[in-house]
């Protein structure tokens, strides 16, 4: 499925039954995490992208739950992050919250898989090759070497107030986008995005807008799914097959585009992809 019609509606089976939870970090910001854990042997850790919320990835969630304990982080530059001035959001950071949720929620590492895509995936894979934590495996989605930010306006992000970002860097990315991106639900998206986005978390999150994840990849120990989307608009497919290359255990699969691993159809071949990889992982470590 290349584009799906206006009237689709998401199966919102998991983020309906999810519990939600704040998370108390280390150095005071609060997270929010959904989660259903019905006494599954495996658990899959999920790390979504940047300022995605549940209705980017509903169906893929709603068949991984079936099967998994499910666990969704939500990351520091989301509305929803009980976050201050003082609460940082570079690459060790966010590596330390998927580490401090995983204690906290007291899971087994070695059977949980963590799970995301685009910048969660880079934020999973330093998390891992700095072994904050040791997963069963991971699985990543369009993994990118640095986060897609126009480098020409993060200087800009970094001079403007909070306050200013919202009135003038929101303007300049959606030009940015409108004018990068060929017309498509796709880039409606990402502009959604960042229409909701709020000033402050996002100028937080700058710190990780320099960080090549190259460096962390090669040191991800781990067995390791990486999946691409030839069609993908945002997230190369030929940068995907390099991480799965540098990874000692890495294992690349193609899709066809954005759309097949986040809407029903191809979401369920993607959920079923998953869990043949993870059924593979675990039948190797027993």
């Amino acid at each position: 499925m290349h584009e799906f019609p206006e009237d689709y509606i998401q199966d919102t089976s998991f983020y309906d039954e999810a519990k939600k939870e704040y998370v108390p970090m280390s150095d005071g910001a609060e997270l929010l995490h959904y989660y259903t854990n019905k006494n599954k042997d495996y658990t899959i850790f999920f790390v979504p992208g940047f300022n995605t919320g549940p209705f980017s990835w509903n169906d893929l969630w709603s068949h991984l739950y079936k099967d998994y304990n499910l666990y969704v982080q939500e990351k520091r530059e989301m509305k929803s992050a009980k976050v201050k001035w003082r609460h940082k959001a570079n690459m060790d950071r966010l590596a330390l919250d998927i580490k401090e949720a995983i204690d906290y929620f007291n899971l087994n590492e070695k059977k949980t898989f963590l799970m995301g895509p685009c910048i969660g995936a880079s934020i999973i894979a330093h998390t891992v090759a700095t072994k904050k934590v040791n997963p069963l495996g991971i699985i990543l989605n369009g993994p990118p070497k640095k986060f897609f930010l126009p480098k020409v306006l993060l200087p800009l992000a970094y001079v403007l107030p909070a306050f200013f970002m919202g009135i003038i860097g929101k303007p300049l990315l959606v030009i940015w986008l409108t004018l990068s991106m060929p017309k498509g639900k796709q880039r409606d998206i990402y502009i959604n995005n960042i229409k909701n986005a709020t000033g402050m978390r996002w100028k937080k999150f700058l710190a990780v807008a320099w960080h090549n994840s190259f460096v962390d990849y090669p040191n991800v120990e781990c067995p390791a799914l990486i999946t691409g989307a030839t069609e993908d608009r945002m997230h190369e497919a030929f940068i995907a097959k390099q991480v799965a290359e540098m990874m000692p255990k890495g294992e690349y699969v193609d899709t066809p585009s954005y759309y097949f691993a986040h809407y029903n159809p191809g979401a369920q071949k993607y959920a079923q992809i998953t869990k043949d990889y993870i059924e593979k992982i675990i039948s190797t470590a027993n």
